[in-house]
């Protein structure tokens, strides 16, 4: 439930369209690392019900801007990022790949 208000409220803050595409965008981007990074360390099912329910509340707030669009924004940005991730394009901070 908190996540779904702070994206409703995020979303109700940004009156650009533009914006609202560009910041579900980068949050798409980072919701594709935190599932990358936790994937097989921790239980998974929380961390997708974060992303859910964020997603659903921002959804629910982006009045400006279309809500396709924007779902479409946050899944692209998920995939590309989770795609760099997978093939160690960027490395992750702790991980050996990172120090060499």
């Amino acid at each position: 439930m908190f996540f779904l208000l702070i994206g409703f409220v995020v979303a109700l803050l940004l009156t650009s369209p533009i914006m609202v595409y560009l910041v579900i965008l980068l949050c798409g981007f980072l919701c594709g690392r935190i599932f990358y990074i936790k994937r097989f360390s921790e239980p998974i099912f929380p961390f997708i019900l974060m992303i859910a329910g964020f997603l659903f509340g921002y959804l629910l707030g982006s009045i400006w801007a279309s809500r396709l669009w924007t779902a479409a924004f946050f899944f692209i940005g998920f995939g590309i990022s989770y795609y760099i991730h997978y093939k160690k394009i960027i490395g992750i901070f702790k991980s050996e790949e990172f120090y060499r």
